[in-house]
């Protein structure tokens, strides 16, 4: 229980006098927002509706140190459910603004840069969903140079970055170019369980499989097929997808987020325009173009997801072992 000494009446005001936070109090704590929100899935204490209730309520210590205020993706989702028509987004938005002045961190691991390798093209900064990255200067080696710096503060550790970096000098921890790749040749090449003419690799975000049973059914695929996990579909590269083709994957099922819904506001966008140019270069390689294929699921779509993955492997029979032109 909270004391009402402990209250900082004047918390809600300041929030609100920020921009994006003036809807704080008209909330009515219906929970819609909650109950559309993916964060939940990963951690089911993420509560936007809690979170405005207790700023309302000037619980300023509780708010401004909690985690819940830096996990909001600003994919909206929520929005156009709200009976208030309250961008959830923008009062977090606000809320972090106090906590940033007032010295709080974002938690957890967020994109880092190489400055040493960074060749300051500013593809990062363009593609960036969160204006998280800005090209200035830095000392290297005794010397100066431009370099990308992220913001910690905007980061969301989406990866779409080093999607974009042409000298994998930017990533987040665990998802940076040689992890993915790895992970991408492991999948492609494990047929201890299959033919190879029956492999699948399934790639698919954190964020498109919204019904538990699609998330099962990803977790423990049926023989044959492999299932990698990525933070967001625009994380995937035309490289990783033809270099899992060379190691031993039959054909290739990436599956992103419907337009309009990517938890990274155009991490989806951003691999559908990957996917034309994937298509000319598996035409030059002379590798069948249905060899990869992408599929884009939306809240509506929920228990597509086995059937896409199952069609798909089917196709892998017909298809057979890849043959590379020389």
């Amino acid at each position: 229980m909270n004391r009402s000494s402990a209250l900082d009446r004047h918390f809600a005001e300041e929030v609100m006098a920020e921009p994006g936070g003036e809807h704080l109090i008209d909330c009515w704590s219906c929970g819609t927002c909650a109950a559309t929100c993916l964060v939940r899935r990963y951690d089911p204490a993420f509560n936007p509706r809690l979170i405005l209730r207790q700023a309302g309520l000037g619980m300023r210590e509780q708010v401004l140190g909690s985690a819940e205020i830096w996990q909001c993706s600003a994919c909206d989702a929520c929005y156009p459910r709200c009976p208030k028509q309250i961008h959830i987004s923008e009062v977090m938005r606000a809320i972090r603004a106090i906590a940033i002045r007032e010295g709080y961190e974002r938690p957890g691991v967020t994109a880092v840069v190489n400055a040493t390798t960074c060749i300051a093209c500013g593809l990062c900064v363009a593609a960036c969903p969160y204006e998280a990255i800005r090209l200035q200067a830095v000392q290297v080696d005794g010397g100066n140079k431009q370099a990308a710096q992220v913001d910690r503060d905007r980061c969301m550790a989406c990866g779409i970055c080093n999607a974009v970096c042409l000298s994998s000098s930017i990533g987040v921890e665990g998802h940076e170019d040689l992890a993915l790749s790895q992970r991408f040749t492991l999948a492609a090449s494990d047929t201890h369980d299959a033919q190879p003419a029956d492999h699948t690799l399934v790639i698919t975000c954190n964020w498109c499989l919204r019904a538990e049973a699609d998330i099962a059914y990803a977790a423990h695929p049926p023989a044959g097929v492999k299932v990698v996990t990525v933070p967001c579909s625009g994380r995937i590269t035309p490289t990783f997808l033809t270099v899992a083709l060379q190691r031993g994957a039959r054909n290739i099922l990436v599956v992103g987020c419907k337009e309009d819904e990517c938890h990274y506001r155009h991490g989806n966008k951003l691999e559908k325009g990957r996917a034309v140019l994937l298509q000319h270069l598996l035409d030059l390689l002379g590798i069948e173009p249905e060899r990869v294929q992408f599929a884009w699921l939306g809240a509506l779509d929920r228990g597509q997801f086995p059937a896409l993955v199952e069609h798909c492997a089917q196709q892998a029979l017909a298809l057979g072992a890849v043959r590379w032109e020389r």
